[in-house]
């Protein structure tokens, strides 16, 4: 008698796609050009939206005076959102191939989010949960 082995179905891969115009400060058609990407979720992200507290305007703490006003306790705008996260480094990547003029503008205005420990959050209503074998890969 022979055994047949059965081969597990590869796991899915959990990622969310874009199909509207994301929240935020960036200009409404650098964000527009995120509609259309599937973006993989942080590993250790839940399936579903969480409540986080994001920052509405950008600070480059390599510029003096963002520095500055970080050091004397200035606030940076924040507002209160349901939301997923993803790498940015990886984000910033699979938006290159499909805007590169969208990517450049997020490099030049944003050059911290290449750092590996950095994310993006993408507001839950523009953008869906989706499960694939192919759900790009986050960088190593």
């Amino acid at each position: 008698m022979t055994e047949q082995l059965t081969m597990a179905p590869p796991p899915l891969s959990r990622g969310i796609r874009i199909h509207s115009t994301p929240q935020g400060p960036a200009p409404i058609a650098i964000r527009q050009a995120w509609i259309g990407l599937t973006l993989p979720l942080l590993e250790t992200a839940p399936s579903s939206p969480q409540t986080m507290i994001v920052e509405t305007e950008f600070r480059n703490p390599a510029n003096r005076l963002d520095a500055l006003k970080q050091r004397l306790g200035f606030k940076r705008p924040t507002a209160t959102w349901r939301a997923y996260t993803v790498q940015a480094a990886t984000a910033l990547r699979l938006l290159e191939s499909h805007s590169p003029d969208a990517a450049r503008w997020w490099r030049q205005h944003t050059p911290w989010l290449s750092e590996p420990d950095q994310v993006l959050a993408f507001d839950a209503d523009c953008c869906e949960l989706v499960f694939a074998e192919r759900v790009p890969a986050n960088e190593p």
